[in-house]
């Protein structure tokens, strides 16, 4: 009867659940130990940004089915990203996006995307866009962009192999003011 019970207790599964159960706590031991080695690495890229030409139209709405006119704005710009400095070995990406942020009387804040790229270790660390235009469309939920002071910035978040997934917001940033008349589109 004792040689049952202790067959039991020492089979080849409780054994393989040991090893299993010690090699995950050391494992999650090592990753808590790498992410405490690059906490207080901080990833900032360095950036410029350069507003070169901004018109403001009034197209019609076709993404909510209303026969309104909304203010859509086009933008030509410059950006430079160089991520060489922002790659360690905790690092597996960092997604990159330009934000247009401005203020209305409807919205306290109001933030569009304008760009995005996702920067993964092993490609091309500099990012170049010359007279770019907005990859995403700049719509206002009404008719308040025209004269509106906007606000554009470099945001980012790194991906790291273990740790947590910050969101930055770069520390320089451009403003400028939108035309306060439409820009005519010809067809």
């Amino acid at each position: 009867n004792e040689y049952k019970s202790y067959l039991r207790m020492n089979n080849i599964t409780s054994r393989s659940n040991v090893i299993l159960a010690n090699t995950l706590s050391v494992l999650a031991i090592c990753t808590g130990l790498l992410f405490l080695s690059t906490f207080h690495v901080k990833v900032a890229p360095d950036f410029e940004i350069e507003i070169n030409q901004a018109q403001v139209r009034n197209a019609p709405d076709h993404m909510s089915g209303k026969r309104d006119f909304l203010d859509l704005s086009l933008l030509d710009y410059n950006l430079r990203v160089d991520m060489s400095q922002s790659f360690h070995w905790n690092v597996k990406m960092i997604f990159l996006y330009f934000v247009a942020e401005y203020t209305n009387e409807d919205n306290a804040v109001n933030q569009v995307v304008l760009w995005d790229k996702i920067v993964m270790r092993g490609d091309n660390k500099i990012v170049e866009l010359e007279n770019a235009a907005s990859k995403y469309f700049f719509f206002d939920d009404g008719n308040h962009l025209r004269g509106r002071n906007v606000t554009y910035s470099l945001h980012w978040n790194v991906i790291p192999n273990a740790g947590l997934l910050p969101n930055i917001r770069g520390s320089r940033h451009v403003s400028n003011v939108l035309p306060s008349h439409y820009t005519v589109r010809n067809y």
